[in-house]
Order: C-alpha cells, then sequence, then structure tokens
C-alpha cells in the first residue's frame, strides 16, 4: 500500500511544470485524495457483524406451577417463567398440569428478543367415580355335615370400591363342587353331603363384566379338617451361583424365621402340626432342585392335604410373564421359573396350595394388574403394544387361580419388593417380616383380629397389607382369593 501512493506522488512530480498540469492541479489533488482514502479503507482490517442467533420464551399459564416442555422435552421449568439461549425458528411449547389440559402453542423465536406465551388452561371434569364390584364372601365358609344332611349358606356379601358392602340373594349366585361324590349344591345354595370326603364350593357373583368367587370348604362324615395332613417346602435364595451383584441378604434368614412359624402350628382339635418342612438355599435352590424339591416334599399328599410353598429371591417380569429366580438362573429366560412352570408343578399335588411368593413382580403369579379396574380398549391395546417379549406373547400362561390355591404376594406384577438390613438384628425380606409378625413369629396372633387362635388368608393379608404400608414401603400384598376364610396359621 505504502509503494503505491509513493508511485503515485512521483508521476504528479514529472508534470509539475507544465502549464496545463499547473491548471489541473487541484482537480487531479481531489481525484487522487479519493483514490488513496479508498485504497487505504480497502486495507483496513474491519469486524464483521454478527447477529444474535438465539431468542427467549415466556410463558405464563393460568392457573401457574404448570411443567414447561420445548418440543417435547422437559426443560425443569414451572411457570410462570422465560425460556433462555431457545434457537431461533419454530418451536413447540407444552405444558401440563395435574387435573387441567395439557395445552401445545407453536412460537416464532426472533434473535435476541423474548416472544410471550399465556396460556388459558381448561381444568379436566373427571366422570364420577363408578361402584365396582371387589370381592364377595360366604357364610359359613366352612360345614361340617353328616352324610345325607343338607345345609345352607346364611348369606353371600358383596364389596364395592367405595368402601360399601350388600347382601346378595343366594340365587344370585351360580356353584359348584369340585367333588360332587362327597357334596352337591343346587341353584339355591343348599348343599347335600353324598358320601365322607372334602369338597369346596366354588360360589361367583356378577356385576356387569365383573365377575368375583370365592368358596367354602365342606367336610362329609368321619373326615374332617383335623384329619388333614400339612407339608411345606421353604426356598430362600441369597446367593445367587452367577456373580455376587446379584446376591441378597435376607432370603435363608427368611427361610428360617417361616419355618419356626410352621413348626409351631397346630390345627384343629387334635392339634396336627406339619409332618414335613422342608427347605432349600442359597446355590441348593437350582432350577431342578426346586421342582424335585415339590414333587419330593408333597409325595403322599390326598386331596384333603394342605402343602404349603414358599419362595424368598429375586423375581423378575419379562413381556407379560412373572418369573422366579432360581440360584442357578442365567441371561438366557428360560433359565428361570416362569408362573406355567411353577402352575404346572403344583397342580400335579393334589389337595390345597398355599402359595407365599416374597419377591419383585410376583404378583403377576395370581395375574393382579396395576388395579384391579376395567381398561377400555384403547388401554388394552396399548397394553399388548408394550410387551415385547416374543415368547411371552406366544405362550398361553397359566395363574395360580384355580380352587386349589390360596396365595399371598409381596406386591403387583409391576413392583419391586424390598428387604432391609438393620443395624442389630438379622436381615430380612419386609414382606415376610409383616407375615411371620403377624403369624406368631414373636408369640402372638396379631393377624387373629377376630381371636379365635387362627389366622385366616383374609386377616393375613390384611395384616401384612397395613404393616407394609405403615412400614413406610411401597409395594402392594396381593391375596387370592379375596375375603377367604382359608385358615393358613393356627395354634
Amino acid at each position: 500500500m505504502i509503494v503505491k501512493i509513493r508511485k503515485i506522488f512521483l508521476l504528479f512530480s514529472l508534470f509539475k511544470d507544465d502549464k496545463m498540469l499547473k491548471q489541473m492541479r487541484v482537480p487531479i489533488l481531489l481525484i487522487l485524495g479519493i483514490v488513496i482514502i479508498l485504497w487505504i479503507s480497502g486495507c483496513t482490517n474491519t469486524t464483521p457483524v454478527i447477529l444474535p442467533t438465539t431468542g427467549s420464551i415466556s410463558v405464563v399459564t393460568n392457573p401457574a406451577n404448570a411443567k414447561v416442555f420445548l418440543d417435547n422435552i422437559d426443560t425443569g421449568l414451572h411457570t410462570p417463567c422465560t425460556i433462555t439461549d431457545v434457537s431461533v425458528g419454530s418451536h413447540f411449547v407444552k405444558v401440563t398440569l395435574t387435573n387441567y389440559v395439557s395445552t401445545t402453542y407453536m412460537v416464532n423465536v426472533l434473535p435476541d428478543q423474548v416472544s410471550h406465551l399465556t396460556f388459558k388452561l381448561n381444568q379436566i371434569n373427571p366422570p364420577p367415580l363408578k361402584k365396582l364390584l371387589t370381592g364377595i364372601s360366604v357364610f359359613p365358609s366352612y360345614m361340617n355335615l353328616l352324610e345325607g344332611e343338607s345345609q345352607s349358606f346364611d348369606s353371600v356379601t358383596a364389596y364395592y370400591s367405595d368402601s360399601s358392602s350388600s347382601d346378595i340373594e343366594l340365587s344370585s349366585c351360580i356353584y359348584s363342587s369340585d367333588n360332587i361324590s362327597c357334596a352337591t349344591i343346587d341353584e339355591g345354595g343348599l348343599v347335600t353331603a353324598i358320601s365322607d370326603g372334602l369338597a369346596t364350593i366354588t360360589i361367583s357373583y356378577s356385576e356387569g363384566v365383573i365377575t368375583k368367587t370365592t368358596t367354602a370348604d365342606i367336610s362329609v362324615g368321619t373326615v374332617s379338617q383335623n384329619d388333614v395332613a400339612y407339608r411345606a417346602l421353604c426356598v430362600g435364595i441369597g446367593d445367587y451361583i452367577q456373580g455376587s451383584e446379584n446376591d441378597l441378604n435376607a432370603p435363608p434368614y427368611d427361610v428360617n424365621k417361616m419355618m419356626q412359624v410352621l413348626n409351631s402350628c397346630r390345627f384343629g382339635v387334635s392339634n396336627t402340626t406339619f409332618s414335613t418342612i422342608t427347605s432349600l438355599k442359597d446355590s441348593q435352590a437350582t432350577k431342578s432342585n426346586i421342582l424335585q424339591a415339590i414333587s419330593a416334599s408333597f409325595s403322599g399328599a390326598d386331596n384333603d392335604d394342605v402343602s404349603y410353598f414358599y419362595f424368598s429371591g429375586h423375581g423378575s417380569l419379562v413381556g407379560n410373564t412373572s418369573y422366579i429366580c432360581p440360584a442357578d438362573i442365567t441371561s438366557f429366560y428360560g433359565s428361570a421359573m416362569s408362573v406355567d412352570e411353577l402352575e404346572s408343578a403344583l397342580s400335579s399335588i393334589p389337595g390345597t396350595k398355599v402359595v407365599l411368593l416374597d419377591s419383585c413382580h410376583s404378583g403377576g403369579f395370581i395375574g393382579k394388574s396395576q388395579e384391579e379396574t376395567l381398561l377400555s380398549q384403547e388401554d388394552v391395546t396399548t397394553f399388548n403394544e408394550n410387551i415385547v417379549n416374543i415368547f411371552s406373547q406366544s405362550q398361553s400362561k397359566s395363574l395360580l387361580t384355580t380352587n386349589q390355591y390360596k396365595v399371598l404376594t409381596s406386591c403387583h406384577y409391576y413392583q419391586y419388593c424390598y428387604e432391609l438390613t438393620p443395624e442389630t438384628g438379622d436381615p430380612f425380606g419386609v414382606f415376610t417380616m409383616a407375615l411371620i409378625t403377624g403369624c406368631g413369629y414373636y408369640g402372638n396372633l396379631s393377624a387373629d383380629t377376630n381371636l379365635d387362635t387362627r389366622v385366616s388368608l383374609q386377616e393375613a393379608y390384611e395384616f401384612v397389607n397395613n404393616w407394609v404400608y405403615n412400614y413406610g414401603i411401597y409395594q402392594d400384598v396381593q391375596v387370592f382369593p379375596d375375603y377367604s376364610s382359608f385358615t393358613i396359621v393356627e395354634h
């Protein structure tokens, strides 16, 4: 640049004595000045102007405190608020608030400006709660008849979702007997003893599309509850074979406590005790060993007998199928024990089965979903679309929900359950601790609300459910069947 300027002045000096040039000196100087200025400005470094690329969005709702989403991403903000550093262009803002209709607007964000959005939220008017049938009970739930004798049930009671109850006309129920050679029942609920033995009467009642059932036990002749043989198999797995990261602390201790409770039982006027109580713990409790132990422990059982299966350990949910996890479980789903496999093994044992499961997702063994309410077709479709395991979709699923089962599970199918390790004392599964506390482990039958020295399935369910809730643990205990007076512990 400097070199070029110097050449211009040299050229001008060559003509400085010429008369014509003298006359043109002023215009030329003016032109040269302009050229010099342009050259100088062309060689000067300048900083380009950078336009802003972001803006902000102010969001206000009536009422306030709504969650704010930007392009379906939770901002973590609640109204009123301002979303900053939003890229220039079109964006979608959604606001959600409990009991109000969620609303979405599109907003155009301008550089370095604040775009304002104001939402008037519309309140959701929920439909009135439906009064749904939740269960039934029968009284008496046990009859001891002589051959040829007849007796009718006194009452059947229906229970509803609004905590109300009402008596049902006996003729409104449907009855069936699982042993008509022992006892029959007519359409009006009249039981007739045919011959010595035991029979279970199933009572069903429907309102709309909801059907609930309960059972009553009938003893005819010389056979009574005192002649029942009791057997138990208790399984607890804390030490899993593949990897210590899968281990639990409580199950072996849970088994010991449960066996102590069962050992203290005395059933009926003859004070019948358990004839056998066997256990499998930790690495002993492989899948094949559990299945073999079920067959061996309950060998010799007949239709009059009661067999207890207790499990404490890991549980799993694959697709829509619940599993318990034996000690040798691997990443292959077939190494776990599905509800189908457990039901198949237990159903081959005659008589009544009491099943107590302290494992995650155990509610799936009795088909317990999140709530016992009716699902719309849309809900059912959505649920089915979320089932990702093709094996679970293709297989039919048996449940522990026939007349031969009395079941308590530690939680819903979708829930986890918990164990605790106190500063002093043994670790324990929360469900198991609640159950043994109510069933006499500490010397008194806390679950025996009617003070008849017996704990029924329903009493155990209510005690355990309340105990777990009061302990502050989020796991909802489940039962099958509802409102059963079947005795599971007696002192």
